[in-house]
């Protein structure tokens, strides 16, 4: 008989996020409701390339770095009737979701190598925005019809096959222990950096404590509360986590730092891609169990 995975009886949801506005500050909650596509409200809406055409490509914060320094908020306790936003120098802007015409014609938004089907927000979101970020752009909505589908490389055990996500990267969920968030300032510490980097910069939803530095690199299928979850790809990195996330200036850290221990296939990795069975709540202070080993 094949021993079982180690149980980490002291593993637990020590923090949830979501980003409403793909590469824009995020929210901390106290839970974060699954439905077929990841964490609702999580990364339903986008900057898009205001081109003059029907379609663009999004815009992010690795070459846009003011996006980090829009806050947004919910506008309903369900995450699904629009959001506002906050940026410096600028009065808050309100989007509600009736005020956009959604029987207008669709656009399409390049989300690294999908076109996605969204809903534009109208000419007043689209000026706050360039304003807020310094080029022209537009707001852009998810739109329920879209199908954009899960990658296999992110499902982990669980079939990809009529799942679907988001405008996130790619999974539907991002997963950290902050064990390796600590082992990493660690490193940091010992290089001379008196500034470490807050867990914000890895834009994860689900941060876990309780655990060894990296033992996320090494689950398979995992339970969190009642919520069954698969572990895929680790999450490989990039400028974004150079930013910071109050004040939008770049450096070198945490890449160089990276490049010295967190080389895998693809690139720099930290952070692991997960995507969940089945709709449910996940809680601050849930219980993490360790199902099965990749």
């Amino acid at each position: 008989m094949t021993a079982g995975p180690p149980l980490i009886e002291t593993a637990r949801v020590s923090a949830l996020y979501v980003h409403p506005l793909k590469s824009a500050a995020g929210i901390r909650v106290q839970e974060i409701t699954l439905d077929a596509r990841g964490a609702v409200g999580d990364r339903r809406w986008v900057l898009a390339d205001a081109n003059g055409d029907a379609n663009g490509d999004m815009i992010t914060a690795r070459e846009t770095h003011r996006l980090v320094l829009i806050r947004p908020s919910f506008l309903t306790d369900d995450r699904h009737g629009g959001i506002g936003l906050t940026a410096p120098g600028l009065d808050p802007l309100t989007v509600p979701l009736d005020a956009i015409d959604l029987a207008a014609p669709t656009r399409l938004v390049r989300v690294w190598d999908d076109d996605v089907v969204a809903h534009d927000a109208g000419d007043v979101p689209a000026a706050w925005c360039t304003a807020a970020v310094g080029r022209p752009c537009r707001l852009l909505r998810l739109a329920d019809v879209d199908r954009r589908p899960l990658a296999p490389r992110f499902a982990g055990s669980i079939d990809p096959h009529a799942r679907t996500v988001a405008m996130s990267d790619g999974a539907p969920l991002l997963l950290l222990g902050m064990a390796s968030v600590d082992a990493l300032n660690a490193r940091l510490v010992e290089r001379g950096h008196a500034d470490v980097m807050d867990p914000r910069r890895f834009r994860a939803n689900i941060l876990i404590t309780g655990t060894l530095p990296h033992d996320e690199d090494t689950w398979r299928d995992i339970r969190i509360g009642d919520v069954s979850l698969s572990v895929g790809s680790a999450c490989t990195r990039c400028v974004l986590t150079t930013v910071d996330p109050d004040t939008a200036e770049s450096g070198q850290e945490p890449l160089r730092t990276f490049a010295q221990y967190r080389r895998g296939d693809g690139g720099l990795i930290f952070g692991m891609n997960t995507t969940h069975r089945e709709a449910g709540v996940i809680r601050l202070g849930d219980a993490v169990q360790v199902v099965s080993l990749r």
